[in-house]
């Protein structure tokens, strides 16, 4: 059942965040059309770019974290993580203020939570060169904290990234949830605040769109030959 939810949940942040790509793409290029400055695909510092699309596959995997026991029947004792691998797209817009600094906000779709989600984030870039940019990254994360228990638990969320060409990145994130304690007859789960340090790599622009394509043909090709076997 856990690896039947897992794949549902991931397909469905898969097809969601095709969806919402496909229409950033149609949007940018309507309005590429109209001024070559206003909602570039890729993001370059002014004059280049007043605004531009932030279109973003990523993965991540916790370096350390925090962990709560978990007690099984009353007496069997489990370690339990909150923060876990995701895979994720980020689908959002940036305005260039100066030539140097760029401000805009994001919504993040994907794995980790009961619904595909699991992020509404601000981001802040500082432009090192045309191609070279630093980010700082945070606000509200959406998890299930690795357990169906805690469906759409909100908590903190802040990363640092390194961006090239706006078409990858590599980051780090710290996230931070408090869960509610859980009594039942066969679990104890005593909550918490709970946080963890990841690391992780995304592909940005044209490298994301490629990426989503390839991974919706080749999770349509899996879950048609799933389905076959089952049938």
């Amino acid at each position: 059942m856990t690896r039947m939810r897992a794949r549902w949940t991931a397909g469905r942040a898969l097809a969601v965040a095709t969806l919402a790509v496909g229409t950033v793409l149609g949007a940018a290029s309507a309005v590429e059309a109209q001024d070559e400055q206003v909602g570039c695909l890729r993001g370059r510092p002014l004059p280049e770019c007043k605004t531009f699309w932030i279109v973003e596959m990523q993965g991540s995997m916790p370096l350390v974290q925090t962990q709560r026991t978990i007690v099984l029947g009353g007496n069997i004792e489990q370690g339990s993580n909150t923060i876990e691998e995701v895979l994720e797209w980020n689908v959002g817009h940036m305005v260039n203020v100066t030539p140097t600094f760029a401000v805009g906000g994001l919504f993040t779709l994907g794995t980790g939570n009961t619904d595909v989600l699991t992020g509404m984030r601000l981001r802040a870039r500082r432009w090192l060169s045309e191609n070279l940019s630093l980010e700082l990254e945070g606000g509200l994360l959406r998890t299930d904290a690795g357990s169906s228990r805690y469906p759409g638990v909100y908590g903190g969320t802040v990363d640092v990234r390194l961006n090239i060409r706006d078409q990858g990145s590599f980051y780090v994130r710290w996230d931070g949830v408090d869960l509610e304690e859980q009594s039942f007859d066969w679990m104890f789960d005593p909550g918490g605040f709970h946080h963890g340090l990841s690391v992780g790599a995304s592909a940005g622009s044209v490298p994301a769109l490629i990426g989503t394509g390839a991974l919706g043909l080749a999770w349509t090709v899996l879950f048609a030959l799933y389905s076959r076997d089952f049938s």
